[in-house]
């Protein structure tokens, strides 16, 4: 807004003769310059003071001396004028007047009063309340007195100070240079005493069609606003929040269903679908204290997913009970397909060995204790920040080490590990596989181990053998181990025979061995 400096009190020789030109002196009557100054004599010939006469267009005010006013405020009844340099009325006009009563950091050196047509200076309306008048195609508010308002102001008409200014004010009108109504978003410097640094500079946004700030009603909930197809949420004083808030009071500030992200300050719309950002202090304060981000999704309410597995543009992700998308191999205790109570990453080579022999235990989201087999099944997600869910064959690397797993493809099986004995073994989704050094090895699934004693697995039909990549030793005769001890199986890979001697040849003692499959006689 520009407006006009203050006018200078000294009249000049060439004002002096405009309005000598128009003020023709009368000995009795009309305008006289007497002592420098000029002064009015009515019919009567008396001196006139403190009200206005007119010459040519221009009013000229006799003040109670009955000398013509200049460059100052006239207070006439309950108006307000200004008259220049010239002493004429000010109209249309911006006129800037010294404070003469400054005295702190919140009192202006200036204030700015608008004048109208009329002469008569714009004041708040009578009801005190605040009215804004459009000059210039900006709007500005005035107090009772005719001073241009700026800053924070109430419905009141009342300028709001001091650091707490930026919470009881509606408006918000500039600094006290400027005054126009702010309209939209604006960016504010702000004094909040509740953040470490008290200066801090937050985002309003203040509505078009009357110029209040959006705000909550009070502390118990935000504030939602669709400002060009984003939402946005404001609090109690109209401050846009962003990141991690409630948009309601909530007693369970652990829980990250209390909570909708908004995005980082310079933003502030709420999130929708996929973000990357550091967990809420009070939902995960070792992540939040490690500066480690994690993946979530809100869905377009601006809900978090948590504890579920959900499809996502046709792939399937996993969240733990704090929001965030699991990946890697997971154990998931289930009560539904979807449905996740609790989950354990297998993320070293002693969880593998739990997986392996059925004794992996963890603790649920409600604290009871979940046991592998139990609704508790094994997915991969991926590796890092992938998280989809995967099926079939997969060669994983847990630790530094390399593991083979099978995941179902159909069914309700899709995405579990499997347990399944065909071809090859597979316990909770690991291919079971001997050590390189042994060549074969039996693996029973009842006790989720290798047999040290391959005798005993001998009619065992829980106990497979398998070689060192992973696969089912079906109908075979005399597999020779390690150990020069030599393997018999059925069709089904189960233990037929396992003795020092081959299955079909004459010991010493002159009898001959023969396992118990009765294809090997």
């Amino acid at each position: 807004m520009r407006k006009q400096t203050k006018l200078v009190a000294v009249l000049s020789a060439a004002a002096l003769l405009a309005i000598g030109a128009s003020m023709t002196s009368f000995a009795a009557q009309g305008w006289q310059e007497e002592n420098g100054t000029w002064v009015y004599y009515d019919k009567d010939g008396y001196q006139v003071s403190d009200q206005w006469q007119k010459s040519g267009n221009n009013w000229f005010y006799l003040n109670s001396d009955g000398e013509m006013a200049t460059d100052t405020i006239i207070e006439d009844d309950d108006y307000t004028y200004y008259v220049d340099a010239n002493g004429s009325m000010v109209t249309n006009q911006w006129i800037q007047v010294e404070n003469e009563d400054s005295y702190g950091d919140d009192d202006p050196d200036y204030f700015w009063y608008y004048f109208q047509s009329n002469g008569k200076a714009y004041k708040a309306p009578t009801s005190g309340k605040t009215s804004f008048k459009n000059i210039n195609s900006k709007k500005y508010a005035f107090d009772s007195e005719g001073k241009m308002l700026y800053g924070w102001v109430n419905e009141s008409s009342e300028r709001q100070t001091g650091d707490d200014a930026w919470t009881n004010g509606l408006y918000f009108c500039g600094d006290e240079n400027d005054g126009a109504q702010a309209s939209g978003w604006a960016l504010i410097d702000v004094v909040d005493d509740s953040q470490d640094d008290p200066d801090q500079s937050y985002y309003f946004y203040f509505d078009a069609s009357n110029g209040k700030k959006v705000k909550a009603t009070d502390a118990s909930e935000l504030k939602s606003k669709t400002i060009n197809g984003l939402k946005y949420s404001f609090n109690e004083y109209g401050k846009m929040v962003s990141e991690w808030a409630m948009p309601k009071a909530s007693d369970d500030a652990a829980s990250v269903s209390s909570y909708h992200y908004f995005n980082l300050p310079e933003q502030g719309w709420r999130a929708k679908g996929w973000f990357n950002v550091v967990p809420e202090e009070d939902v995960n304060k070792s992540a939040y204290d490690d500066d480690s981000t994690k993946w979530f999704y809100a869905e377009n309410d601006g809900d978090i997913v948590k504890s579920k597995i959900k499809t996502i543009n046709s792939k399937k992700y996993a969240f733990n009970n704090k929001g965030e998308m699991l990946s890697g191999v997971q154990a998931l205790a289930m009560t539904s397909s979807s449905d996740i109570v609790g989950n354990k990453a297998i993320d070293d080579a002693d969880l593998v060995d739990d997986l392996k022999d059925g004794s992996l235990t963890f603790d649920g989201y409600n604290g009871k204790p979940c046991t592998i087999g139990t609704d508790v099944y094994v997915y991969y997600f991926g590796a890092g920040s992938d998280g989809a869910m995967k099926i079939g064959n997969q060669n994983v690397d847990i630790d530094g080490d390399s593991y083979a797993f099978s995941f179902g493809k159909t069914g309700s099986n899709k995405g579990r590990g499997l347990n399944e004995a065909d071809d090859v073994l597979y316990v909770n989704g690991l291919r079971i596989k001997a050590d390189s050094d042994m060549r074969y090895q039996v693996y029973d699934l009842t006790t989720g181990k290798f047999l040290d004693n391959p005798k005993a697995a001998v009619g065992v039909d829980s106990a497979y053998v398998v070689n060192t990549s992973g696969s089912i030793m079906k109908n075979k005769k005399n597999l020779k181990d390690t150990d020069d001890y030599y393997y018999c199986t059925d069709s089904k890979g189960h233990v037929t025979g396992y003795d020092e001697t081959k299955c079909g040849t004459k010991r010493d003692d002159g009898t001959v061995y023969t396992c118990n499959n009765p294809k090997h006689k």
